[in-house]
Formats: C-alpha cells, structure tokens, sequence
C-alpha cells in the first residue's frame, strides 16, 4: 500500500481523529529536539505521513503527532523524552494502543510492535501503514 491509498482509507474513515498536516519546520524542529536529547529523528516515511496527519486516534489508540497543541494527539518529542531520555535504544516510539507502542527499530530498520510491560514483539515489518492500521484497529 503506498501513502496515497493509504489516506484514501483514513478520509473515508469517519471514526478516524485526523489532526491538520505538520508543517517541514514542525517536523525539521521536533528531529533536533530528538537528536539534542539523544534520541533518533522521525523516519522518512513517517514524516510524509505527519505531513498530511499530524496524528492520528481511534477509540483511545493514538498515532503521534509533533508540536500538536493538543492532549487528543500526543506529542511524539515530549512522549519519547519522557520515555526514552536515559535509554539507549536504537527506537523512537510513534504510537500505541491500550497493550502495544509502535516503534521504528533503526537497527533492522522496520516497524515493529511492542508491549508496553515486557517488549515482546507482536509485529515486524517494511510497511508503516499496516502498522499504523494495526496500531489504530482499522
């Protein structure tokens, strides 16, 4: 599925939170926030996706956002501070539902879903949005 289809399924999706687009500096601000605090950027195609949403929700689970303003989509750079500031990890968390976080593994390079208590892997995989799909239960 590319980006296109895939917001063809998000807009035709009523029960689906859509935050407005991030904005290149939003995105270009949160990755040295990131970087400053030792953590990693926003990938590639996240940020395209940040582009069109920044953030996502349904019933409670949430895709992250940047510089959102708002508790309805959280911030991906304060979420990931407070998680992962003393960490040395080669993720960034960019979602979760009640059980999961949807993390971007730099070190294999894909998508993969975590428990919250004790990591185990749910998901692994090339494709964001069947991750954020799964993520979001749509």
């Amino acid at each position: 599925m590319n980006l296109e289809q895939f917001i063809d399924i998000i807009d035709q999706n009523e029960e689906i939170g859509k935050n407005d687009a991030a904005t290149d500096v939003q995105i270009g601000i949160a990755n040295i926030k990131l970087r400053k605090n030792g953590l990693n950027e926003v990938p590639g195609d996240f940020a395209m996706l940040l582009k069109k949403y920044n953030g996502l929700s349904c019933d409670g689970n949430v895709i992250f956002g940047v510089d959102t303003k708002t508790m309805f989509f959280p911030d991906l750079v304060e979420f990931n501070m407070d998680i992962l500031k003393n960490e040395e990890t080669s993720c960034i968390i960019l979602g979760q539902d009640e059980e999961n976080f949807l993390i971007y593994d730099y070190d294999v390079k894909k998508y993969r879903i975590i428990e919250h208590g004790d990591f185990e892997e749910k998901v692994k995989t090339d494709d964001l949005f069947y991750a954020v799909a799964w993520i979001l239960k749509i």
